[in-house]
């Protein structure tokens, strides 16, 4: 039994995830975390990070939106408040698709019922349109942590390549070593630990989006089989 449920449920929580998480940049630069961590890097593999990360919330946002409306139509339509004939809902599409398949089927008797390889079928077609860009969105999310692990090789690269320079153990010689080592290991720390804080914050908000398509499934099929199938099978006995 599906849970009763809100309209803009899921944008809204993607909403307030949102804000909590600007807070967050916000009082990091406030406090000179987040700012230190661009300047410092000449590689700008942080940059790309960043740029990644805002691009792919900002997808996020316009994802959760679009889910929003499908699953309110979906709702809206199981309520009886809207016809699903006459909207072009993700949903409502779905429905048209399943109704045109079985009327185009001889076999709906009373003993047999609909056939569950077609449902089947339709079904996960509408799963796949539901999860639509998402593939791309968990690409990205992976990508953070690997252009992380980049920006850790090329540190390491940093740090270890003034050793070759060295030419005399002098005092002004070593200080010079040291401190673009130093650079070269804050850079391998800066970009892995912005990586993985972008990949793990950017997961949530996938998943947030998987679990809001998976419900569009879920309450579109209940409705199938429910509403839609019985109806059905009642005007051809």
């Amino acid at each position: 039994m599906l849970k009763n449920t809100f309209h803009h449920r899921l944008l809204l929580q993607w909403s307030i995830y949102a804000g909590v998480l600007l807070f967050l940049i916000w009082l990091s630069v406030q406090i000179h975390i987040l700012l230190p961590i661009f300047l410092s890097d000449p590689t700008k593999v942080t940059y790309i990070i960043g740029f990644i990360f805002v691009c792919s919330t900002i997808h996020c946002g316009f994802r959760s939106y679009y889910l929003s409306q499908q699953l309110n139509a979906i709702i809206e339509i199981h309520q009886s408040k809207i016809s699903w004939r006459d909207n072009d809902s993700l949903p409502a599409e779905f429905l048209c698709t399943v109704i045109k398949s079985l009327q185009g089927q001889t076999i709906i008797t009373r003993d047999k019922g609909v056939p569950e390889s077609d449902k089947t079928l339709i079904t996960e077609i509408f799963t796949e349109e539901a999860h639509a860009q998402h593939e791309f969105g968990w690409f990205m999310t992976s990508l953070l942590v690997k252009l992380g692990l980049l920006g850790t090789v090329i540190g390491f690269v940093m740090m270890l390549e003034p050793l070759s320079g060295l030419e005399s153990f002098a005092l002004e010689d070593i200080q010079g070593v040291l401190t673009k080592m130093t650079a070269g290991m804050s850079l391998a720390l800066n970009t892995t630990l912005l990586g993985l804080i972008g990949s793990m914050l950017l997961s949530f908000q996938y998943l947030l989006l998987d679990r809001g398509a998976d419900e569009l499934v879920a309450r579109t099929v209940n409705y199938m089989e429910t509403e839609l199938i019985p109806s059905m099978h009642q005007q051809i006995t």
